[in-house]
């Protein structure tokens, strides 16, 4: 503010001392680039015309020397008169460097150099040589050996950097699932099943958006195999976009006993794979079904890897019942080397039924007619016109047996429906509204004590029921 008052004091007196014209020839070579001469007439026509075209001998590129700074505005000019400036000057108008950006400049300088050195002394605290053999194993190390030769030092960085991004890549429990109910309540099996393109299958278009359509036969696969497995949905996409498809698949949680989603699986070089190992369960005893082998990769003597379905009608989930049901009635300890004696598990279902059929055949031969021996009750029979039954295979009376028990639990889940969603309520009003300050001073509920609040509440309805037959 002081430069520009004193500037325009300085140009106000020099413009009131103008030059009148001189005989003299030689003028010196700065006044002739700042001074112009008038005449008479030229000042009289300017005085008329209420113009003063005198200027300063003080002209810009002078005034900027000094530290003057040209706040005013300046009148247009041609190209012609701008590079005539420049080439009188020799150089461009700069704006001067004040005091705040000198220490801004310093501030800065100070910044960049020590985040250097703290990046370098990162670096080097993040390759040094491995605490403990436990750091080494947890970080998947052993073939890092210590040391400081560059390569080792940098493997060590990378290990240890890779380590930092672990909660985006792995699971975030170790074991994904509760311990395994007690024997006597445990179904012999677990079978882990994908949601998208197998159970069901989304689409989008421009008429109604996006869609849900469960695959035909969904219904009776999930409610027979039920008896067997301990079925276990484990989706590809998030739980905030599959937990309610689950929810609505299964509205009385009769039939699958947990659902994971896309945040317990682990990413890998860029696959997302359903490690079964984490679910604390026995890996003899557990069967996936799954659309993606990526999914399957670190277990896949586990897996049966199928195609993806488009939506389209088939009988698919109910070709797969016999398969999965001779599995779990069978007396095996470990069901991979069953599922790794076909060629070709994803045309399981066609090679399961053509093994069947041989083995019905071979039945037929060895029972059909008592081993080739006469019978007197088939031959009264065969004369009184009464039809012979054949004798039926233990396939099919295992098929019988679950096809009863199906029919019997469908019965008994339509007549309690409205307990089921009540006692769901009670649950969700009990341990579904828990403050921040009873998490932290109490803890989250674990299952014993919802195991604990269950058994209160039957009794207390069995005293009920009790108490009204009398």
């Amino acid at each position: 503010m002081f430069r520009n008052q004193s500037r325009h004091l300085v140009r106000s007196i020099l413009a009131s001392h103008r030059v009148l014209p001189s005989t003299h020839t030689a003028v010196s070579p700065i006044l002739n680039q700042s001074i112009k001469f008038y005449s008479s007439k030229d000042n009289a026509a300017d005085k008329s015309q209420g113009k003063d075209q005198s200027k300063s001998i003080l002209n810009d590129d002078m005034l900027a020397r000094a530290g003057f700074e040209d706040v005013e505005p300046k009148e247009e000019t041609s190209n012609g008169e701008e590079e005539q400036s420049t080439k009188q000057t020799g150089r461009k108008r700069k704006r001067a460097q004040t005091s705040k950006d000198l220490q801004r400049e310093k501030y800065a300088n100070m910044f960049y150099l020590s985040a250097l050195l703290f990046g370098v002394a990162g670096i080097g605290y993040m390759s040094r040589d491995w605490d403990s053999e436990k750091e080494q194993e947890d970080m998947d190390g052993k073939n890092v050996e210590n040391g400081y030769a560059p390569k080792l030092m940098y493997e060590r960085l990378s290990k240890r950097l890779g380590s930092l991004f672990t909660f985006f890549s792995e699971p975030a429990f170790e074991n994904l699932l509760p311990p395994p109910p007690p024997e006597q309540y445990r179904r012999p099996l677990t079978l882990v099943v994908t949601l998208d393109d197998f159970l069901i299958h989304s689409n989008w278009d421009t008429q109604h958006g996006w869609r849900t359509g469960k695959r035909p036969g969904l219904d009776y696969f999930l409610g027979y195999l039920s008896q067997y497995y301990e079925i276990v949905v484990f989706a590809s996409n998030s739980q905030i976009y599959s937990d309610k498809t689950v929810n609505k698949l299964d509205p009385y949680h009769a039939y699958i006993s947990y659902a994971l989603f896309r945040e317990a699986c682990r990413y890998k070089d860029g696959k997302l794979i359903k490690d079964l190992s984490l679910l604390n369960r026995d890996l003899g005893k557990t069967v996936m079904i799954d659309v993606d082998e990526d999914s399957a990769a670190l277990q896949p003597e586990n897996s049966i890897i199928v195609k993806k379905w488009e939506g389209q009608p088939d009988e698919y989930l109910i070709s797969l019942i016999p398969f999965l049901e001779y599995l779990a009635t069978q007396p095996v300890k470990d069901v991979r080397p069953i599922l790794n004696s076909y060629k070709d598990k994803s045309n399981i279902v066609a090679e399961f039924t053509e093994r069947e059929n041989k083995l019905r055949e071979q039945w037929k031969k060895d029972h059909g007619g008592n081993n080739g021996k006469p019978n007197a009750g088939n031959f009264i029979a065969k004369l009184l016109g009464i039809p012979v039954p054949e004798p039926k295979m233990p396939l099919d009376i295992i098929r019988e047996h679950g096809q009863l028990q199906y029919e019997h639990f469908q019965k008994y889940l339509q007549e309690n429906a409205h307990k089921f969603l009540e006692e769901e309520q009670k649950m969700k009003d009990e341990f579904g509204k828990v403050t921040l300050n009873k998490l932290i001073t109490e803890g989250a509920p674990n299952p014993e004590e919802i195991a604990k609040v269950q058994q209160q509440r039957a009794l207390e309805e069995a005293q009920k029921q009790q108490e009204g037959h009398k």
